[in-house]
């Protein structure tokens, strides 16, 4: 699995904004954005086949978040594994052209913890979606809190609504925030 190696990273005041929403020469570029992939699998697929054809327009950004490729709890573990992959080896890959990376987590079912938080170091900021898991509380708690205990992240940004019991480290981004709508 490709590491993705810890950044300093401050969140404060962080935006975030859909990788479905870049453009190149963005003009809204504040120095404190940052790029989600929290975006259907399919609209990420080019940054897999072509990384460095999107350097250009990622270096414009204060740190990438790594791709949220699907990890379904009903999805064969190889493809778990391989979109895991993905996601680790983007992220490894831009991190060696200077970008600064916040890498993605997700995980499915218990049996996904054999792989899913390989290629992240001990104490580094991540990100993490409750999209998909807010209808499986006790799954989703179980995949965070084995996380917090494998990583011990510094601080873990939450795409959607955080549980209360996820403690005071997680910073909540709102979807629609993200999305460039209104409501």
């Amino acid at each position: 699995m490709p590491i993705i190696k810890k950044s300093e990273v401050n969140v404060t005041d962080l935006q975030l904004v859909g990788s479905d929403k870049i453009r190149i020469n963005d003009k809204s570029i504040n120095i404190m954005k940052a790029v989600h992939f929290f975006v259907e699998d399919n609209k990420m697929e080019w940054y897999y086949n072509n990384p460095e054809k999107f350097l250009p327009r990622l270096a414009q950004y204060t740190h990438i978040l790594t791709p949220d490729y699907s990890l379904y709890t009903d999805m064969p573990m190889a493809i778990q594994a391989y979109n895991t992959f993905k996601n680790r080896w983007c992220g490894a890959y831009w991190q060696e052209y200077g970008l600064s990376i916040i890498p993605t987590v997700s995980w499915s079912t218990d049996e996904s913890f054999e792989f899913c938080f390989d290629g992240l170091e001990d104490g580094t900021v991540v990100a993490i979606s409750t999209l998909g898991g807010l209808k499986e509380k006790n799954n989703f708690l179980r995949g965070y809190f084995e996380m917090t205990k494998r990583i011990n992240p510094k601080q873990v940004l939450c795409f959607g609504k955080a549980f209360p019991e996820m403690g005071d480290e997680v910073i909540v981004v709102p979807y629609l925030e993200t999305t460039g709508r209104v409501s």
